[in-house]
């Protein structure tokens, strides 16, 4: 894959992720299959959908809660749960 092709699957992942957490947090509807023009380039606007299309719920949950990391989410789940005996 070209370093564009590349650039804009990544543009496609962060676009998404804005445009969602955004929605979430002003409480407004969002239409995930309504993909905005980034390229007039055939191939860089599949690109873009193809990242846009690739954010799954998850993802956005964890940009809405801050847990980048493994350690992160553990922490939390602690606070929420009590700590587990593994």
């Amino acid at each position: 894959m070209g370093r564009n092709w590349e650039w804009s699957k990544n543009q496609g992942r962060i676009k998404r992720l804005k445009a969602e957490v955004a929605a979430r947090q002003s409480g407004q509807p969002f239409d995930a299959s309504n993909v905005p023009l980034h390229s007039y380039d055939g191939t860089m606007q599949s690109k873009f959908a193809h990242g846009w299309h690739s954010v799954t719920e998850t993802d956005i949950r964890r940009k809405l809660s801050n847990d980048n990391t493994y350690t992160d989410v553990r922490h939390r789940l602690a606070e929420l749960f009590g700590e587990r005996d593994e």
